[in-house]
């Protein structure tokens, strides 16, 4: 008795079943990826219901297949036809301020802090700028990780 053998004569809406229980998973998970072995999952069930004597190894081999393929060939096309999400800079912090102005709160030889919304920053001069006071409003140019470029309005 092989280990598939119990999936001889089963109804193709087991395979129904799976299918509903993996899209459920891929509701909740939000990957695109099970979604794939949900679709291998009907696929199979068609197939039974089209050969109802398909043996065991064969409807799990048929499963398998068709799971790997839909897998690669899903990912091709969400990554092809997918929305295409815009990096922002949600969750980087110090791009979100490039432009802005910013308050001296020190600087010596080129480097210091400047103060964001009640925030301190680490600052360096844009080269070729005079080096501002205590005080001074200064515009942030760019962005090194979270030291941020200034220079002198």
């Amino acid at each position: 008795m092989g280990g598939f053998d119990g999936l001889q004569g089963i109804s193709p809406w087991w395979w129904v079943a799976l299918a509903i229980l993996l899209a459920a998973v891929e509701m909740v998970t939000v990957t695109t990826v099970v979604v794939w072995s949900a679709l291998a999952a009907l696929v199979t069930a068609l197939a039974l219901w089209a050969a109802p004597g398909m043996g065991g190894a064969e409807q799990v081999a048929l499963f398998a297949g068709c799971s790997i393929a839909f897998t690669f060939a899903g990912r091709a096309l969400v990554g092809r036809y997918g929305k295409q999400e815009e990096v922002g800079h949600l969750n980087r912090r110090a791009a979100q301020i490039v432009g802005r102005e910013a308050v001296v709160d020190r600087f010596d030889h080129g480097e210091g802090q400047v103060i964001v919304d009640g925030m301190p920053w680490p600052a360096r001069l844009e080269e070729g700028a005079a080096t501002p006071a205590v005080g001074e409003r200064v515009r942030i140019v760019s962005v090194d990780g979270i030291v941020v470029r200034v220079r002198p309005l």
